[in-house]
């Protein structure tokens, strides 16, 4: 039987924490496209479901000014750094809960919206975490989910299948977590959902090896491995070795695909 791997995942996330803003710009950007393409309405009571740091309730705050939002996250690290933030949040009651999704102790039906970034591709079970969503909104509540999509980090994922010893856990982690449109419509409807808009951004990015080892080293360290350990390093400096000799006049260049997801509660 696999795993249950949340406490791993969650203690990743924890030891990098205080770097995780820094190292993921595009994300942020990318939860504040997804609130962009929340329908326009009143939302009083948000749901953050694997909040991180806080930059996604930021951007529903700064378009919506809901009057409670409850982020929940199984990582006390990153709560650590939202409540470092929630000086800058005036007006809103923001209550944190560090639990998983599918453990969340929420009320059932108490939500005008959830919101879900850049979380959901981590989550061990995602049927499941569909369903605990949907308990807790209410009837006609929206739900926007952000997370990696299906097809992206090609190149990377083509040099550490060719750089020996291979890190199958870390090379079969992409397919077991990246998502296309179809499948996260699966998981709404089998929620009991109705989906407003699914679709994937695709995206070409130009880095240099360094920046993109440390994302990796920042999202995934619980995967990689400790770089501080002698074989650990030693894969590590043959993967940027790699990367060095694949990348261009631009640098490191890569695709990544967001998907993206509105969904309702019928009424």
């Amino acid at each position: 039987m696999p795993t249950d791997r949340r406490d791993t995942i969650a203690g990743g996330f924890t030891e990098t924490a205080s770097e995780y803003d820094g190292a993921v710009r595009f994300n942020l950007e990318g939860a504040q496209r997804l609130v962009l393409s929340i329908p326009p309405g009143h939302y009083d009571d948000v749901l953050d479901v694997g909040c991180g740091s806080g930059w996604a309730t930021q951007a529903v705050i700064d378009r919506f000014h809901p009057a409670r939002v409850t982020g929940v996250d199984p990582s006390d690290g990153m709560l650590d750094q939202f409540r470092a933030k929630r000086g800058e949040i005036a007006g809103v009651e923001v209550s944190l809960v560090q639990a998983g999704v599918e453990d969340m102790p929420v009320e059932p039906g108490a939500f005008d919206l959830v919101i879900c970034s850049m979380a959901y591709h981590w989550f061990q079970h995602r049927w499941d975490a569909a369903a605990a969503m949907a308990r807790a909104m209410r009837p006609g509540a929206i739900i926007a989910i952000l997370c990696s999509g299906k097809g992206g980090e090609q190149a990377y994922r083509d040099v550490i299948a060719d750089v020996e010893p291979i890190n199958y856990q870390w090379l079969g982690a992409f397919d077991g977590n990246l998502r296309g449109v179809s499948e996260m419509e699966g998981y709404l409807v089998g929620a009991g959902l109705e989906p407003v808009d699914i679709w994937m951004e695709r995206r070409v990015r130009y880095s240099t090896v360094d920046a993109y080892m440390e994302r990796m080293r920042v999202v995934a360290g619980h995967i990689i491995g400790d770089p501080a350990a002698p074989e650990v390093a030693g894969w590590l400096s043959r993967v940027e070795a790699r990367m060095r000799e694949r990348s261009g006049p631009r640098g490191w260049t890569y695709e990544f695909n967001k998907l993206y997801a509105i969904a309702k509660k019928p009424s």
